[in-house]
């Protein structure tokens, strides 16, 4: 009788285990495992109670009435893992649409969820292919402008076969570089000699400037690198003691749209050149930038 009793007592907990659990599943799907170990404990436990004979629910049976009933327990919980600060929950939290994918039919609810994880993996990417198609049309842009913005330009003096000079003069002068090499963007006037800035961004500047004279005229190569008419760097070579003055300079500036950059040559000083081109005037953008 005790073991009836107690039989009794453990079908109505478990019954009403079940009752909770099967609630709980019309929310968020467990899996069929769970409920099988449900109906079968308590199947077991039905059958031995159908016929109360004395001693029919032996300690064997009892014991893995008990160890089903464990089992479904252990089972029908959430998944943990254990860290060092206390189980942490691994199972994802419900989804909303999930109700409504499985609401036509539970069984098919495992496929439901694959349909899902498949719609969510094509919206991921798609996300991801609209991603890259704007950085691509932000790097075709990008490309554009520096192929439009491209400038650069290298002159020299002349390209006379014997040699010619340019000066001496009694006031300073700008040096016209007649002969082009390059002129990328149309930005050197030969004419003038000035460059004039096209897009505002960083640019090298180089310069050289030669001269040569008999022994016994005065002799002096001086110039200097100019923007909007004010010096940036001098070119001056005023030893006297051979026939032949150079010197060179090459800078890095941040320029404005709309400046100026020339070679002036200054009074008294002269510069020579032929097809050697010794006298060169080049400049060429680095990147473009508004600000230094």
């Amino acid at each position: 009788m005790k073991k009836s009793i107690l039989a009794h007592e453990v079908l109505k907990a478990v019954r009403r285990d079940v009752k909770d659990k099967e609630e709980q599943r019309q929310t968020v799907n467990k899996g069929g495992a769970t409920q099988q170990i449900y109906i079968l404990c308590s199947c077991l436990i039905g059958e031995h109670l159908s016929s109360p004979s004395e001693g029919s629910l032996s300690l064997a049976n009892m014991k893995a009435i008990v160890l089903l009933c464990l089992l479904h327990a252990v089972f029908g919980q959430e998944q943990t893992q254990f860290s060092w600060y206390g189980p942490v929950l691994t199972t994802p939290p419900a989804d909303p649409n999930l109700n409504i994918m499985c609401s036509n039919d539970q069984a098919e609810c495992g496929c439901c969820l694959m349909k899902k994880q498949m719609a969510r993996m094509e919206e991921l990417f798609n996300m991801t292919v609209k991603g890259m198609s704007q950085h691509l049309m932000h790097s075709k842009m990008t490309l554009n402008n520096i192929k439009n913005n491209r400038t650069a330009f290298s002159v020299a003096l002349n390209n006379e076969r014997s040699l010619t000079c340019f000066g001496p003069f009694s006031d300073d002068r700008g040096v016209p570089f007649k002969h082009v090499f390059l002129n990328l963007g149309n930005s050197y006037n030969v004419q003038t000699g000035i460059f004039t800035v096209p897009y505002s961004g960083v640019y090298n500047l180089a310069a050289t400037v030669y001269s040569r004279s008999p022994v016994d005229l005065p002799q002096a190569s001086c110039a200097l690198l100019q923007l909007n008419g004010v010096a940036v760097a001098p070119l001056v070579e005023k030893n006297g003691l051979d026939s032949e003055d150079s010197n060179t300079v090459v800078v890095v500036k941040h320029l404005k749209a709309g400046d100026q950059v020339s070679v002036n040559l200054q009074k008294g000083c002269n510069i020579c050149d032929d097809t050697t081109h010794y006298n060169t005037f080049t400049g060429f953008m680095l990147y473009a930038a508004e600000k230094a």
